[in-house]
């Protein structure tokens, strides 16, 4: 469980580091948020703050080097994956963000419950 809410956490990190550029958000939100200019400095420090806590998720259930390599890999995949669906499908993969934030922390309390 902890190891899925892991992966969410990179993915998520990855469409907060793509959406820091607010032209690349879909539903409207590219205008209201072009008038905030805190929204690129917080959407990338936002980023970094869950890729790491993907990092120390999976460092919960591996040690040493696959703590690091995986999340890392995790994160190339979901770029990939966010990058080549979002312009055929960009409601399903922004949707599936908007989706990881309760899924990840549910997913953890069930991992640290039962792990």
């Amino acid at each position: 469980m902890v190891e899925t809410a892991s992966v969410l956490s990179a993915y998520l990190a990855f469409a907060l580091l793509h959406g820091a550029r607010p032209e690349r958000l879909p539903f409207g939100l590219a205008a209201r948020l072009r008038a905030m200019r805190a929204w690129r400095a917080s959407a990338r420090a936002l980023s970094l703050v869950i890729f790491s806590l993907s990092v120390w998720m999976w460092s919960r259930a591996e040690a040493g080097a696959a703590a690091l390599l995986v999340p890392f890999a995790a994160l190339l995949c979901a770029a990939s994956a966010f990058v080549l669906l979002a312009p055929v499908w960009p409601r399903a993969v922004w949707g599936l963000a908007l989706l990881c934030p309760p899924a990840i922390a549910a997913l953890f309390l069930l991992g640290a419950r039962h792990g």
